[in-house]
């Protein structure tokens, strides 16, 4: 009797141990299972977010390549080398609009693994920031409507501190022996029947401090009862450094930019041959070497030396979007334009303080047949006596800018003679010049 008790005993005791181990192998095998499922979710999540971020190279590569940035419409939002459109989307913030920083935001979502990654990328290179923005002084003469940048600031009233002329030096008016009517003229909304820019009137209003009209108080304009105005969107004794705005570079690094244009499907060098010069240095007919290259689809174009510009080597209008803006650059050398009807784009122009003007606008008039213009405003007897040795670039007759134009000539003055219509344009200006960079903060920023 005892043997089968102590038999049902250990037959219990065998059983709750058995019990025992079958939950405990039970609740392990759940936490196995447990275990494998999370570490499978964690590898799905991680993929998730190496496929997000993935995505940034990509469009940040995409945004390098074309030249954009991710508000324009070129931008596919996608990369579908890394994953489906229906699986990783790229998009920004802000959403819309021209800026000089944006935050990228790239979102992967697969069976249920969502990751969204967001990484600031800036835009270097902004260029000059007002319609005309140079280290030399600058003479106007003739009549020129002015279309300023708006610029993102305003003053109490909610209206725009608009900038017109950025100087190194003064800005002056002066008129003209004959003529008669004119004046230097801020354009706003308020201005619009006066005169608009090369796309038409602007639709902002600037502060009435920031607008400007200069004449010669001896000869006012017919239009005008009031005495001549300098206001605040006229800036004078900057210090202005046009080329780093552009390229954000130093100018000892020209040779870099020069080659990144030269190697461009877009960009051309001319003048780089002794043999295509005269012996002042002027680029022989470079009017029609600039028509030329403008017709052969050719928006970058930067001439060693001096340039005589005429005629309507850059298209015959201005263009209602930002696609053909033109980056054109004079490197160390005068520049003369004459009734050049329309530019859209930056004009840039760099000039050495061992530059000898002088010898470079007598040359002008002694080949004029090699080089193709002759100025209509001055004779060879005035360069001196008027201040043309000092001048390196002078612009005479009609035309209409749409973009802006930045010129590096420090203590030089630069002279504007004739009817001259230029308006800001921030795209046109950035067009070749955005230096997409990663922003500090991201996982570049070492």
């Amino acid at each position: 009797m005892m043997s089968k008790e102590h038999g049902m005993i250990s037959l219990s005791i065998v059983s709750i141990l058995l019990i025992a181990s079958l939950l405990f192998s039970l609740a392990s095998s759940k936490q196995v299972y447990y275990q494998i499922k999370r570490a499978q979710n964690t590898i799905l999540e991680r993929q998730a977010f190496w496929n997000a971020e993935g995505g940034l190279e990509c469009a940040f590569t995409e945004l390098k390549q074309k030249n954009i940035k991710p508000t324009e419409l070129t931008f596919s939002h996608t990369c579908s080398d890394l994953a489906p459109s229906s699986l990783l989307s790229i998009n920004s913030l802000p959403a819309t609009g021209d800026h000089t920083e944006y935050k990228l935001i790239s979102h992967y979502n697969n069976n249920g693994s969502r990751e969204e990654v967001r990484k600031t990328i800036g835009y270097g290179g902004g260029g000059v920031l007002s319609t005309i923005e140079t280290s030399a002084s600058v003479e106007l003469t003739g009549s020129q409507h002015f279309v300023p940048n708006k610029t993102d600031n305003k003053a109490s009233d909610g209206k725009y501190k608009c900038k017109s002329v950025v100087s190194g030096g003064t800005v002056n008016y002066v008129a003209s022996v004959s003529g008669t009517d004119e004046h230097f003229f801020t354009l706003d909304s308020t201005t619009n029947s006066h005169g608009g820019g090369g796309l038409g009137a602007p639709t902002f209003e600037c502060n009435s401090s920031y607008l400007s009209n200069l004449f010669d108080p001896a000869k006012p304009p017919s239009a005008f009862s009031i005495s001549p105005v300098k206001g605040g969107d006229i800036l004078e004794n900057e210090t202005v450094d046009v080329f780093n705005s552009l390229f954000n570079k130093d100018i000892s690094e020209y040779a870099s930019v020069r080659e990144e244009i030269k190697n461009d499907a877009v960009g051309i060098v001319i003048g780089t041959n002794t043999s295509d010069k005269t012996s002042g240095g002027w680029v022989k007919n470079c009017h029609t070497k600039v028509d030329n290259a403008y017709k052969n689809g050719k928006r970058r174009i930067w001439i060693d030396g001096n340039c005589a510009l005429t005629g309507s080597v850059f298209g015959t209008s201005i263009e209602a979007n930002n696609n053909e803006a033109v980056q054109l650059i004079i490197f160390n050398g005068v520049l003369f334009t004459k009734t050049v009807s329309y530019f859209n784009g930056i004009l840039y122009q760099y000039v050495n303080t061992t530059l000898n003007v002088q010898t470079a606008w007598e040359n002008l008039f002694d080949e004029t047949t090699e080089i193709g213009v002759l100025p209509g405003g001055f004779h060879k007897h005035d360069i001196v006596t008027l201040g043309y040795n000092n001048m390196p670039f002078v612009a005479e007759g009609s035309v209409y800018i749409d973009g802006g134009v930045g010129i590096d000539a420090i203590d030089r003055t630069i002279r504007i003679n004739g009817s001259i219509i230029p308006s800001y344009n921030k795209g046109k200006v950035t067009k070749h010049s955005t230096q997409l960079k990663w922003a500090k903060g991201t996982w570049h920023d070492f």
